[in-house]
């Protein structure tokens, strides 16, 4: 007899471990739902959502719970005993990216597999969060500094509930032990009274992105990419179904980001308390967790949109800490091409990780190359004041952003040399070309052709 999963897996023909993916996010309303009425202790409060999120990890990978087991327990013993000490991050960093790092070793295969490995990514960077910022409270106490955004060495119990939270454990979002501390204690819940009504839209964007996913990759599967069909398209439409296909394949990350931010907003979670000016604050007070900011995203007319909207938390935590933390490289693209590299090794091993990253690096250097030329120059910003001129550029960027994010999502879904580098030869390394031309050719052409030309206020400005 089907169990079940089972049952939903042969129907929709989704993998098994998918299913339990999608049943586990959409479990987490009916707990927040049941969380929210929770009127008791704290330490209550800490056992609901600990023995709830463990028992969604146990759901979907049964015996391989005692890999998380063991990442909360080693976290518990250095936050413990080197909390004071320079050792808590080091160690702290060492231990549970290694240990990811050899769980990918023996599990990784050329395809990409829902395995304990992928709730165990998200919890590797909540936890060496965690242990930054118990050294930085401890540093600014021994500067006596102390403010309200310090943090003390968690409990054992709420360190299990800090990491298995149900709406999150298994993908994401990011969030800090301050904010988890001012979510369990009540300080939220006042501000939390449009929750379900917020809630329930995010859920509605997430079951549609599911669908257009769904539907979209039987239009564009990731097999026509590799086919003979994809060889003998002309030139242009090869690009064309390379962007179709990456838009979709991004939809799949969207639609369950989107759910799972639902589910923490229902449990309360995402309020918004910090100043208007601090990194957090927006004016939808309960987009706290937000993981992908929708509109930026449906109107990207560069990639540096995609990079503001797309794994927001992420990123943000990338941000926080690495890339602010090779300072003492002194050196802004090192500290970029360090935070790249660390995202790519906590992806895993394959080639693909790295060949994304990179060309991540290279466009967004681009971008930032060519820009401020354009914006220098007068005569191009009211050229492009023109209602025609702005039809043909809303046109051209729009098939730029969606086509080479395509080009540069390639690696990253197919992962091994061999599949994407086809796919790459197929296309005539066009992106690769791009890039590279942006990178290196495309300021001392355009300074040449397009010198600055600043407007008059500007150029009163500067007398001054």
């Amino acid at each position: 007899m089907l169990n079940p999963v089972e049952a939903l897996a042969n129907l929709s023909g989704a993998s098994q471990p998918a299913i339990r993916l999608i049943l586990s996010v959409l479990a987490a309303y009916p707990l927040g739902a049941v969380y929210r009425n929770l009127k008791t202790s704290i330490t209550v409060k800490n056992l609901y959502i600990a023995a709830t999120g463990l028992a969604i990890v146990l759901f979907n990978y049964g015996f391989d719970l005692y890999h998380s087991l063991l990442a909360v327990a080693a976290s518990y013993f250095l936050n413990t005993f080197f909390a004071t000490t320079s050792l808590l991050v080091p160690l702290s960093f060492c231990y549970h990216l290694g240990y990811l790092l050899i769980g990918y070793y023996y599990t990784t295969s050329d395809t990409y597999d829902i395995k304990w490995t992928m709730p165990h990514c998200v919890l590797v960077l909540r936890l060496i969060g965690l242990a930054f910022d118990i050294s930085d409270s401890r540093e600014k106490e021994r500067q006596n500094k102390s403010d309200d955004k310090c943090v003390g060495v968690p409990s054992l119990l709420e360190l299990i509930a800090f990491t298995y939270f149900p709406a999150s454990v298994l993908v994401g979002p990011q969030f800090t032990l301050l904010r988890y501390r001012r979510f369990v204690s009540g300080q939220y819940e006042q501000h939390t009274t449009g929750a379900p009504a917020y809630a329930a839209k995010k859920f509605l964007q997430g079951a549609f992105y599911l669908v257009v996913n769904q539907v979209g990759s039987q239009i564009v599967p990731d097999s026509y990419l590799l086919s003979p069909e994809y060889e003998e398209d002309s030139y242009f439409m090869k690009h064309v179904y390379m962007g179709m296909w990456g838009r979709v394949s991004l939809y799949k990350y969207i639609s369950i980001w989107l759910l799972a931010e639902g589910a923490a907003v229902l449990f309360g979670l995402t309020y918004i308390d910090a100043k208007p000016g601090e990194r957090e604050y927006d004016p939808d007070e309960l987009s706290g967790c937000t993981n992908i900011k929708v509109g930026v995203f449906e109107n990207t007319s560069k990639f540096g949109h995609y990079v503001e909207s797309f794994n927001v938390q992420t990123n943000h935590w990338v941000a926080v800490y690495v890339y602010k933390r090779l300072k003492f490289l002194n050196n802004r693209v090192l500290s970029h091409l360090g935070a790249l590299l660390f995202l790519a090794i906590w992806h895993g091993f394959h080639s693909g990780y790295y060949m994304t990253f990179f060309m991540e690096f290279m466009v967004i250097r681009m971008e930032k190359e060519i820009e401020p030329i354009l914006q220098k120059n007068e005569r191009v910003q009211a050229l492009l004041q023109q209602p025609l001129v702005k039809v043909a550029v809303f046109v051209v960027l729009k098939f730029y952003t969606i086509v080479f994010a395509g080009w540069c999502l390639v690696p990253f879904v197919f992962l091994s040399f061999s599949k994407w580098w086809h796919i790459y030869t197929v296309v005539r390394f066009s992106g690769l070309f791009l890039f590279l031309l942006g990178n290196f050719a495309s300021r001392p052409i355009l300074k040449a052709i397009l010198p600055a030309n600043p407007t008059p206020a500007t150029e009163a400005k500067k007398a001054q």
